[in-house]
C-alpha cells in the first residue's frame, strides 16, 4: 500500500473533518455534569496528535520531524486546534472559546504525555535487559 495512504492520509482527512464540524453554524448542545463538548474536543484532537505522529514517522522527507515526532505533533495539533477556534469567529453562530482551544491542548497533551510514557518504560525495559547498555 502507498505510504502516503497509510500514513499520511489519514491526518488529512481527520483534519478535515474537523475543520468540517468546526463549520456547521450550531451544533446541538448536551447538558451533562462535565462537559461532553470538553470531552470531545480532548477525544478529537488526542486522536489528531496521535495521527500527527504516526505521519511524521513514517515519511522520510525530513527527518527531524521523524525523530521528534511527538513533539512536532503537540505542535502540529496545539496551532491547528488554536487556529480553528479563532476560524469560528468568522463562521455564523459560532465563537472562539478559551476553553475549547484549552481542551485541544489537553486532549494533544494527553497523547504527547502519553507516547512519552511508552517510551520511556520500553527505553528502561531494554536497559535493564541489557545491563552493558548505558543511557546516552
Amino acid at each position: 500500500m502507498n505510504g502516503f495512504v497509510r500514513y499520511q492520509l489519514p491526518v488529512v482527512l481527520w483534519i478535515l473533518a474537523i475543520f468540517a464540524l468546526s463549520s456547521i453554524p450550531t451544533l446541538p448542545q448536551v447538558k451533562f455534569f462535565i462537559s461532553p463538548d470538553k470531552l470531545g474536543h480532548m477525544g478529537i484532537y488526542f486522536v489528531l496528535c496521535l495521527l500527527w505522529k504516526r505521519a511524521l514517522l513514517h515519511q522520510r522527507r525530513f527527518p527531524l520531524l521523524a525523530r521528534q515526532a511527538t513533539a512536532f505533533a503537540f505542535f502540529f495539533t496545539v496551532v491547528y486546534g488554536t487556529a480553528l477556534e479563532a476560524y469560528q469567529m468568522l463562521v455564523p453562530n459560532r465563537f472562539a472559546d478559551v476553553y475549547d482551544a484549552l481542551a485541544n491542548t489537553l486532549g494533544a497533551g494527553m497523547y504527547a504525555g502519553w507516547s512519552f510514557w511508552r517510551w520511556a518504560k520500553n527505553r528502561r525495559e531494554e536497559e535493564s535487559s541489557d545491563p552493558g547498555k548505558r543511557l546516552t
